[in-house]
């Protein structure tokens, strides 16, 4: 057998020689500086590989229910030739279809350039173990990059493969707007991870972020309408979006839209300066962060030395009462002596009957602690989800209201688009602000903050750790749905008294989403699978009657679509909004009652098998 490079010949003794690596170590780095964005780009690709079922799903289940949903349910609400002339002749489902795939980036964006970022610097610190190599500042940055930008290719190429067998690709420049929505998807997110890696601490900037930035972007862009179905103070946030350039890009690539060629390169310009200026900004936050330059203490990597434990505590005393430690502990052992007696420990009420294992009566405790964190970190993040709704009602009622006109309302009697969506809207609230509170926070303090295991190392039971939860789940259901009852009455979309109960009824969806969620969350493990919440919870939002009747599906699939909570949430809104009382709404009210006593039953059942065994 011939000699290889690693395999020497053996000596003369008979023994293998060793194994020697086919390259030195001054070869070895010299290929990591020469290919260090690649090989980091690696390690964020197999980084992704451990939750690739979840963007397989996301990446052709989404376009998927999207065109579904607004594409053919949206559009049997349109009647006449007037939408297609609106539409530039086109179908909906043809319009939107650009304008979606190019949103698919701007979505993952904000996640992969947000989070993972700040846990390269604050949380894992992978990026402070790749500088540990001969890789830059700026490998490490563009590497990152370079990677989330092949997931922008992967998710266009199968959004593109998705349009082609509905058939609303017309034109042999179709493919590529695969490649222009990954630009848009880099030309939002390399901002996003410029503005990330130059953040110390998460205190909420991230979901503010995604709900008053990104929100707006996907919403008044237009992805689901024509820019000039707002008015004119609304367009400019269409003007200055990444978003409306990729998809105007995704339109005149797949059908050919209509447009004056200097606006194209426009298009073109706007998206390239945005990435590549977000790129180089990105670069030299990195490089600052990780202390690249030669002489420049590394703020972030290296502990500062810390003093004795034993002084700080002499100078505490020093000025304090004057007392060394020493003198207090040989005066207690002198009280000691001649008491005789130790000081009693104070004595602790035992809770008896069926729940004492499980509830100690003191939810007020646990609520308390939330509203102190709350107060001093994630106030913003509070205040910014009652924005959601009423940018989803701004840009539906507004956009689309001027494309479909009135629809039958719940008692029959044709109402404006946006009175229709309102009521839907604040149901959609409710679940979503109890989602997240049941969910994001409840796995953070359950996962890695271990908040809950302290909780119940004190004389707090499972039980009122779930009711304070789902206190303060229903306190920030309250004052959503209190503002956003309070935006409808401006606009002229309450009808009737009956309006005021939308406040109750919006606090029993959210008792029920929030108990459900608390206790659905306590059986995962990682980040990774509370994508699949989302993935849950996205056809509930497309199919729910939210934004178009449930008479336009089939038979067979209104079935299905009436088992949803979301559905009956919906329902409840509407019929109170407008005064439509019936015994279906005692129904559908009954529907969370038995939702929140299942919900609150298993999370209690949960926290206490996990804590108390």
């Amino acid at each position: 057998m011939p000699a290889t490079a690693t395999t020497p010949p053996a000596a003369s003794g008979g023994a293998p020689a060793p194994l020697r690596p086919p390259h030195t170590a001054a070869e070895s780095a010299e290929r990591v500086k020469r290919r260090g964005a690649l090989y980091f780009a690696e390690h964020q690709l197999r980084t992704m590989r451990r939750y690739g079922s979840v963007l397989i799903v996301g990446a052709l289940g989404e376009p998927v229910l999207y065109l579904l949903a607004m594409g053919l349910g949206m559009a049997q609400l349109f009647g006449g030739g007037v939408p297609q002339d609106a539409l530039g002749g086109v179908s909906y489902v043809a319009f939107i279809a650009p304008a979606l795939l190019a949103s698919g980036a701007l979505m993952t964006a904000a996640v992969e350039f947000s989070y993972p970022v700040m846990g390269g610097f604050q949380w894992h610190r992978t990026y402070y173990a790749a500088q540990a190599t001969p890789l830059s500042p700026a490998q490490i940055a563009l590497g990152h990059l370079g990677a989330v930008g092949l997931r922008f290719l992967f998710q266009a190429l199968v959004f593109l493969l998705v349009m082609l067998a509905f058939g609303v690709v017309d034109g042999p420049w179709g493919w590529v707007q695969v490649l222009t929505a990954t630009l848009g998807g880099l030309a939002v997110g390399a901002p996003i991870m410029a503005f990330a890696a130059s953040l110390k601490e998460d205190k909420g900037q991230f979901a503010t972020l995604q709900r008053l930035v990104i929100m707006p972007l996907f919403l008044f862009s237009a992805t689901f309408y024509p820019l000039e179905a707002l008015p004119v103070w609304l367009r400019w946030i269409g003007w200055i979006s990444p978003q409306w350039h990729a998809a105007q890009l995704g339109r005149v690539l797949s059908y050919g839209m209509a447009e004056p060629a200097w606006l194209t390169v426009l298009h073109l310009v706007v998206l390239l300066v945005l990435a590549v200026g977000g790129a180089w900004l990105a670069v030299r936050i990195y490089t600052r962060r990780l202390g690249w330059q030669r002489g420049t203490p590394d703020r972030d990597a290296v502990a500062r030395p810390r003093a004795p434990r034993a002084s700080r505590l002499g100078r505490r005393t020093e000025a304090g009462a004057g007392v060394s430690p020493a003198a207090g502990t040989a005066a207690s052992s002198v009280v000691r002596e001649h008491t005789g007696a130790v000081p009693p420990m104070p004595e602790i009420a035992v809770r008896r009957g069926p729940l004492a294992g499980l509830y100690s009566g003191n939810v007020r405790a646990v609520m308390e602690r939330a509203f102190l964190t709350l107060r001093s970190n994630n106030w913003v993040v509070f205040a910014s989800g009652f924005f959601e709704p009423v940018l989803y009602l701004a840009s539906m009622g507004i956009g689309l209201g001027a494309l479909v006109g009135d629809v039958p309302g719940p008692d029959g009697t044709p109402v404006p688009y946006g009175m229709y969506i309102a009521p839907a809207l604040l149901a959609v609230s409710a679940m979503n602000g109890a989602i997240y509170d049941s969910t994001w926070n409840v796995f953070f303090k359950l996962r890695y903050a271990k908040t809950y295991q302290t909780m119940l190392a004190t004389r707090l039971g499972p039980l009122d750790v779930a009711l304070g939860e789902i206190a303060m789940a229903l306190l920030r259901g309250l004052i959503y749905a209190v503002g956003f009852l309070i935006v409808m009455t401006a606009g002229g979309l309450v009808t009737s008294w009956t309006a005021v109960l939308m406040i109750p009824g919006a606090l029993l969806v959210a008792l029920a989403f929030a108990s459900l969620g608390m206790a659905v969350t306590s059986f995962l493990k990682t980040f990774q699978h509370m994508d699949w919440i989302q993935i849950v919870l996205m056809p509930m939002f497309l199919f729910s009657a939210t934004f178009f009747p449930l008479s336009v599906y089939p038979q067979p699939i209104q079935w299905v679509i009436q088992v949803f909570p979301l559905w009956h949430a919906v329902e409840l809104m509407r019929a109170l909004a407008v005064g439509a009382l019936s015994w279906a709404t005692a129904g559908h009210a009954l529907y969370f009652v038995v939702m929140s006593a299942v919900g609150v039953w298993l999370t209690a059942r949960r926290l206490r098998a996990l804590f108390l065994r």
